[in-house]
């Protein structure tokens, strides 16, 4: 199968995907989305503690990474519909799933949804992790527009999240800002549509302390599949991963593994 071109951001695969650690012998490739104003970086090493038969790929978003040049994403839909373009291509007929971590699990959703039902591509799995499921009405705001101060200790005070270089360096700020602001934009502005569920299981996974997003939240991407939904929950904050690591990719690793047994 090829992708069509969907416009200025429709580059080849390698602008959308960095694929850090071939297997040959992998039967399966996951899909990493990073969180809001993070980059591949985030899911570096991954691939060699995944199981050998699952290989790992990370979505590039817009303004980061090999994309620095670019204009950062601010339609999430819009953004889904591009990459699941490129990755219909890239997919062909192998077994594929998905992980996102907080925005990256609504861009994740999103894109397993585009590969459904426009090119026939059924996920093995989604894994969604730090973010409460996208049909309940908590994200519509006006934080993407605050100035920039005031922008960046609201996102801090929430997610404990913005080194303090990027509030102090200049050239920094200048580089992070505009992602997430875009970022953020995205997800505030970001509306569910309903459709029919996902006939994949979904993995939610949540830090005992995020206080952005508690287990009935995560539970409830349950709703969104027919498949079943498995709630996990990791000590730590909303950023659980940074010290969660090996037990986060060992569960996720076994579920993704019996995804491939008949």
């Amino acid at each position: 199968m090829t992708a069509p071109s969907t416009g200025v951001r429709a580059f080849g695969p390698d602008r959308w995907v960095l694929r850090p650690a071939l297997k040959p012998d992998a039967a399966l490739r996951l899909i990493c989305v990073p969180y809001a104003g993070g980059s591949a970086a985030a899911f570096h090493g991954w691939g060699e503690l995944l199981p050998a038969l699952v290989e790992q790929w990370t979505l590039r978003l817009p303004g980061r990474d090999a994309r620095m040049n670019e204009s950062p994403a601010t339609d999430l839909v819009e953004l889904a519909e591009e990459a699941a373009a490129v990755l219909a291509g890239l997919i062909g007929d192998e077994p594929f799933a998905f992980f996102g971590y907080s925005l990256g699990a609504f861009v994740a959703f999103e894109t397993v949804r585009v590969l459904r039902d426009r090119w026939g591509l059924e996920a093995s799995l989604l894994a969604v992790s730090a973010r409460a499921a996208p049909q309940l009405p908590s994200y519509a705001g006006s934080i993407h527009r605050l100035p920039d101060e005031e922008f960046l200790a609201v996102l801090d005070q929430r997610y404990r999240a913005i080194p303090p270089m990027i509030r102090e360096d200049a050239q920094m700020r200048a580089i992070y800002l505009p992602i997430l602001r875009a970022d953020t934009t995205m997800l505030e502005t970001y509306a569910y549509r309903a459709a029919r569920p996902l006939d994949c299981p979904v993995l939610a996974y949540g830090g005992t302390e995020d206080t952005e997003c508690g287990v009935e939240p995560l539970a409830a991407w349950g709703e969104l599949t027919s498949a079943g939904c498995t709630t996990t929950l990791l000590p730590g904050g909303h950023f659980f991963l940074q010290g969660q690591r090996e037990r986060l990719l060992d569960h996720l690793g076994r579920n993704l593994v019996r995804t491939l047994v008949p």
